[in-house]
């Protein structure tokens, strides 16, 4: 189970490190946009890329943010659940959201497949290959439904899901702060 849950870790980094690098994308075509404004020069297909790239560093870090408790969640229910019902509006939710994101996967896959097999490109001033953000958002929801499924195998099986551990030392870091 060591091996599963370091591979499983690796992967959630991975998307991590792929969204930080979207988002450096964004932050280096803006600056040579800037750049090149400055110098008289234009950027063809630049908001496109970047439309690409806030794609990827939106999606591809889903799944290693929520493992890490940085998504925000919601308990209006389940914070007033107690036992069994809270248990099981638990493993509701997670089921739910691990089966829309894995729908939401499939579709953005076949998309991307589609748009491979007929060389589909955008449609703004530089015909980038569209198959590729597509690709990388079809990833990124396939990540966050591994993680959502991960931590539903988890739950199920007693344990604590991550995002429960991240909040729980997050509450302990902050008490150890104030005293």
């Amino acid at each position: 189970m060591g091996a599963l849950r370091r591979g499983l870790d690796g992967l959630y980094l991975l998307g991590g490190i792929a969204g930080a690098v979207s988002l450096a994308a964004i932050g280096g075509i803006i600056a040579a946009q800037v750049v090149g404004r400055y110098l008289g020069l234009t950027l063809a297909g630049a908001d496109d890329l970047t439309a690409f790239a806030v794609a990827g560093s939106a999606l591809l870090p889903l799944a290693y943010a929520f493992r890490h408790g940085a998504h925000i969640r919601v308990d209006l229910i389940i914070g007033h659940l107690k036992g069994t019902p809270s248990f099981a509006m638990e493993a509701i939710a997670l089921t739910l959201t691990a089966a829309l994101c894995a729908m939401l996967a499939y579709s953005m896959a076949d998309l991307a497949y589609d748009s491979w097999q007929f060389e589909d490109v955008a449609q703004g001033t530089v015909p980038w290959i569209l198959w590729y953000p597509q690709a990388a958002v079809a990833a990124g929801c396939a990540l966050f439904a591994i993680a959502l499924l991960d931590d539903l195998v988890v739950h199920l099986t007693g344990g604590t899901p991550s995002y429960r551990r991240a909040a729980e030392q997050s509450a302990l870091q902050r008490a150890a702060e104030e005293l």
